[in-house]
């Protein structure tokens, strides 16, 4: 299985890049706003402990799935320990299935 992290400023081009890769290979795009929003219009704000939960339940069930990959795009501070912590959280669920990760950064100005 591949795990391709698309990662990027808000409306850098994250989705588009991942609807555009998964035209063209047979990876399954998950991008961040499927399910910030849906956790937005039911509890009416932001609930990152919900979104959290909903994330980690597909990445199980997905990595433990016979698909050949998945985009998974989100927006990244770089100095921010724990924003690479959650990195490695997701790492974890998929490295079990012997996943190989690739990781972009897009960019502009």
């Amino acid at each position: 299985m591949k795990l391709v992290f698309i990662i990027g400023d808000a409306a850098v081009g994250k989705m588009t890049v991942g609807q555009e890769l998964m035209k063209t290979t047979d990876l399954r795009l998950f991008h961040n706003h499927m399910t910030i929003e849906p956790v937005i219009e039911i509890f009416g704000r932001y609930d990152g402990k919900t979104i959290a939960e909903m994330r980690d339940l597909i990445f199980k069930n997905f990595a433990a799935s016979e698909n050949y990959g998945m985009i998974f795009t989100l927006m990244m501070d770089f100095d921010m320990s724990e924003e690479w912590e959650y990195l490695e959280h997701i790492k974890k669920i998929f490295e079990p299935y012997g996943t190989e990760f690739y990781y972009v950064e897009l960019i502009a100005p």
